[in-house]
């Protein structure tokens, strides 16, 4: 999703998704040319957004297509298969239905549509559930994002801590000194101490279900560094070449 242009909200740290800046997106209509469809694309292009349609259904979409519109209930009544990845949308979905049920509402819950319009389609509304859906859309991405990078720092600092605990455990050192073993021997290798970390844990032949024992086979530290300091030339005599 492109980012907005807008000024923002007292409230939010990014900017808001306007209605100008509907015209810098790209919709995909997933609905057979019928007078609905027709209504749809037709209020649309009023407003200024720039519309494709395609069907039947396909099984991947663009990966520059921002906001799906799809008719639901046209989809399951010519027997088609809508194809979305609920878990890892690409875009905005916004389903179309003409009417409600247990089970229609059980199928957008499971598609996990951004929004819904009925049928028939009036101006009234879609302009509203549109910069909604979008805005939402938005935020669900950071959020995912920042998950994703939190995992990430997570993972980094657990390998960090076995590591340490590692050096620990053979050498006898304690915490601190643990540390300064590791951020060391990343000074002398020039590469971070979660890179570094993972070769000592690789070194060392290290398991969780092990870790409560004493290491017997010590590292090599001064091997650790020659290795790095090899890979480098290598890596240097590379590029020269």
């Amino acid at each position: 999703m492109r980012p907005g242009r807008s000024e923002p909200f007292a409230s939010e740290k990014e900017q808001p998704f306007l209605i100008r800046d509907l015209r810098s997106l790209s919709f995909l209509l997933v609905q057979p040319q019928d007078s609905d469809g027709l209504a749809l694309k037709s209020h649309l292009e009023r407003i200024g957004c720039q519309v494709q349609e395609i069907w039947p259904p396909p099984q991947n979409y663009p990966t520059d297509i921002d906001i799906i519109f799809v008719m639901v209930d046209r989809v399951t009544e010519s027997g088609q298969t809508f194809h979305w990845q609920a878990d890892t949308p690409s875009a905005v979905l916004i389903a179309v239905i003409d009417y409600e049920n247990p089970l229609s509402i059980d199928r957008l819950l499971h598609m996990r549509v951004n929004a819904v319009i009925g049928l028939p389609i009036r101006p009234f509304g879609i302009l509203t559930n549109l910069l909604a859906a979008v805005n939402n859309h938005r935020r669900e991405q950071r959020i995912r994002l920042n998950l994703e990078r939190l995992q990430a720092k997570l993972e980094s600092c657990r390998v960090v801590e076995r590591a340490k605990l590692a050096v620990m455990l053979a050498e006898g050192y304690p915490e601190k000194v643990a540390y300064a073993v590791l951020r060391e021997l990343a000074m002398k290798r020039r590469t971070t101490v979660e890179a570094i970390s993972s070769e000592v844990l690789i070194r060392l032949g290290w398991s969780d279900s092990g870790a409560a024992t004493r290491l017997s086979d010590k590292p090599d530290w001064q091997a650790l560094c020659l290795a790095g300091e090899a890979a480098r030339d290598a890596g240097l005599s590379d590029k020269s070449a």
